[in-house]
């Protein structure tokens, strides 16, 4: 069950309010009184562990023992609880550029389309509680996955949080409401229900919540016998495994913690030691190196395995935006960051981020540590080099806001390096969180300035020397509402770490191949939030309509071939499939019933048999068992067919391009757009089919405005296209 937004796109920023809905109850809401919050900080929300696998279509959840920080209310009948997937994404583990999501070329970062349920959740009404199983109104919407990691499965976690719920709530200038950090189990999320006003002069804070850094680690160098699965560890590798699973491999920096699993060395937001979690190593392949699994930061690679010495800097968690490369290390003198280039990879945007699908902002990676032994053999300073946690998840809905305070789920920033005698490198900063702040009825009022800010955290500067590693920075978070401002929403990526220059004691101004986060993702809703309640499970609760993720066309063989893959989605009815010759005036062609499939993904086809001879023009009429609708980006196919050229729409963009591709032969395709520095910031590998192709590409929200270069490669072929981002 989770929120419903009146639609009238799902691809552009600003989502226009079609119609009201009759917003049905979940549950029993409070209808008098109002709570304050007067004094000092706050934690609300009771958290419970998911200890078992819970099937879609079933009633009841296995939890273990309530989180002791969390508020001490425990479940009882009656009560809302907001249920979510915290983990939960396959890594390829290959020890090249493909590691993370499979596509070789660019960075070695992200995730896999297959198996990925990070992020799903919704919200339900307990009717029973005993001995650890929660018994629900209604049956779950998603499955959910409880599985510790091995050596051949990565991690799945989910938690179930008890939802407060005010009639009237007001936090006064100077108090706040959080919630205690996310553990590896529970916590990173505050989730609040007001049936009529919340008055916010204070703050509802997550930052520094979600997922943690990667924890700095002291190594003298690797030993004989070390391994990276395949032969011994050299300055080119991207993962092995820890010194715990393999003592010999006394080298690197640990990856963050986020959504594909926990690093075995990680370290909790202001702690000032680093954690080692057991012999859990937490990435299939290992936890060191600078591949950056889901959307976690990378650790360093050292230019000197044998050594460990060269101490190459962190790379920055991701969440709406992807975070930064870490530093170069060091390379004896000469302060070229080219010659040992080898910082961890910043985590990958979290593409999926929606109503639909929510994270945790992604932890940074750790620097490499060789310098922090004291001389009488404590090692107190190894967890300077740690990456940074990532902001928390908050998610508000009210009838009316009013209040002047703010919203934040910023990521950390990592330590700077200024203990004298540590001249180690620095750790990742940590993405921002995610945020909803919505009206969840018609009729309700919006008064004051309430502003949000899920900005990445700041990679850690290498103050203590010259032409070492600093941190990159994390990405931006992700942001929804129809209550705060545009201007007031603040997704920024977190600053790159420096290093000195020239010397010692030279100026702290130098990047030395240290990245910044890219900015996250904010979207602006019109109309009320409601729950949506889908006649699959009868629930007043609700889940989401459908979303789509892909839809692309080829004219071959005198047709147009249409394909599309959407999410599961429910109270979804149909799609019709339009098309015009001018881009103005659209006929139906025909109607695609929607799927009964449980898969996550869904695919679909079309053929549209006679084509007009020239330019057509397709949209997909998305409409729901109700008869709300919604359209598609709009998808360009020319019957005119040439050996290989490109056109992209629209241009200026903001968050979504279609590219339509011409071509003679079948082939794969690399797009790849830099920006006006000449910079990589985003990649796709696709496939064209002799004839005309168009393919819909939605994930570009996080790109500042400016000028970029589109370049497709297609064999020996190259064709570049200018873009302006507005």
């Amino acid at each position: 069950m989770k929120l419903f937004f009146t639609r009238s796109s799902l691809f552009l920023s600003s989502l226009f309010f079609l119609c009201y809905h009759s917003f049905s109850q979940c549950g029993t809401a409070p209808t008098t009184g109002t709570i304050t919050i007067g004094t000092g900080t706050n934690i609300v929300n009771s958290y419970y562990p998911g200890t078992a696998n819970a099937a879609s279509g079933t009633t009841t959840l296995t939890v273990g023992t309530r989180d002791a920080r969390g508020n001490a209310t425990a479940l009882s009948n009656g009560d809302m609880i907001f249920i979510i997937q915290m983990q939960g994404a396959d890594i390829n583990t290959s020890n090249n550029d493909s590691y993370g999501d499979g596509v070789a070329g660019g960075n070695a970062s992200g995730y896999l389309s297959s198996n990925l349920v990070a992020g799903q959740y919704e919200y339900n009404i307990v009717t029973g509680f005993n001995s650890g199983t929660i018994t629900v109104q209604y049956p779950l919407a998603n499955s959910y996955y409880a599985r510790t990691f091995s050596a051949a499965t990565g991690t799945q976690s989910f938690q179930v949080v008890r939802v407060r719920r005010y009639y009237n709530l007001t936090i006064d200038a100077g108090r706040s409401i959080t919630a205690p950090a996310w553990n590896g189990s529970t916590g990173g999320v505050i989730v609040l229900e007001a049936a009529n006003q919340i008055t916010l002069n204070g703050t509802i804070d997550a930052s520094g919540l979600g997922f943690r850094g990667g924890g700095g680690k002291y190594f003298d160098g690797a030993d004989l016998g070390n391994t990276n699965g395949s032969g011994t560890i050299t300055n080119n590798d991207l993962r092995w495994n820890s010194a715990v699973t393999t003592a010999a491999n006394q080298t690197g920096g640990a990856k963050g913690e986020g959504i594909a699993g926990t690093p075995i060395y990680y370290r909790a937001n202001g702690a000032t030691v680093t954690t080692t979690n057991g012999t859990l190593e937490g990435y299939i392949g290992g936890a060191m190196g600078r591949a950056a699994p889901g959307n976690a930061g990378g650790g360093g690679t050292d230019g000197d395995p044998g050594s460990n010495q060269y101490n190459p800097g962190g790379g920055g968690g991701g969440n709406g935006g992807a975070g930064g490369k870490g530093g170069s290390g060091w390379d004896g003198g000469s302060a070229n960051p080219n010659t040992y280039n080898t910082g961890g990879f910043g985590g990958a945007a979290f593409a999926e981020a929606s109503l639909q699908r929510l994270v945790l902002g992604g932890g940074g990676g750790a620097g490499t540590s060789n310098n922090s032994l004291l001389n009488n053999g404590q090692n107190l300073y190894e967890h300077l080099s740690s990456g940074a946690s990532g902001g928390g998840i908050v998610i508000i809905r009210a009838k009316s806001y009013s209040g002047s305070g703010s919203v934040l789920a910023n990521g950390a920033a990592a330590t700077d390096i200024q203990q004298s005698g540590v001249t180690d490198a620095a750790g990742g900063g940590g993405a921002g969180g995610t945020i909803i702040v919505v009206t969840n009825e018609a009729g309700g009022t919006i008064a004051g300035t309430i502003s949000a800010q899920a900005n990445g955290g700041k990679g850690g500067n290498m103050e203590t020397w010259f032409a070492h590693g600093p941190g990159g920075g994390g990405g931006g978070g992700f942001v929804v509402s129809n209550v705060i401002a545009n201007a007031s929403i603040f997704v920024n990526g977190g600053a790159n770490g420096l290093t000195r220059t020239g010397s010692q004691n030279g100026t702290l101004n130098n990047v030395y191949n240290a990245a910044s986060g890219s900015v996250g993702k904010k979207t602006i809703l019109t109309g009320p939030v409601g729950f949506f309640g889908p006649s699959v499970n009868g629930s007043h609760c609700g889940v989401l309509p459908v979303t789509l993720y892909s839809w692309k066309g080829v004219f071959n063989n005198d047709k147009t071939y249409l394909n599309w893959q959407t999410d599961a989605g429910f109270n979804f009815s149909h799609y019709v499939v339009e098309r015009s010759t001018d881009g103005r005036h659209f006929s139906s062609l025909g109607q695609v019933m929607a799927s009964v499939s449980n898969a996550l993904v869904q695919q679909y086809a079309y053929t549209d048999a006679q084509p007009a001879s020239g330019i057509n023009y397709y949209r997909l009429k998305m409409v729901d068992k109700d008869g709300q609708f919604t359209y598609s980006a709009i998808i360009t196919i020319r019957t005119n067919v040439k050996a290989f050229e490109i056109t992209v729409s629209p241009n200026p963009f903001t968050d979504h391009v279609v590219i339509a591709l011409q071509s003679n032969s079948e082939e794969p395709v690399q797009f790849r757009l830099y920006n006006s520095d000449g910079t990589l910031v985003w990649r796709k590998t696709g496939f064209v089919t002799a004839g005309n192709n168009a393919q819909y590409y939605n994930d570009l929200q996080f790109l500042p405005k400016g000028v970029y270069i589109l370049k497709v490669n297609k064999k020996e072929t190259v064709a570049e296209y200018k873009l302006i981002k507005q």
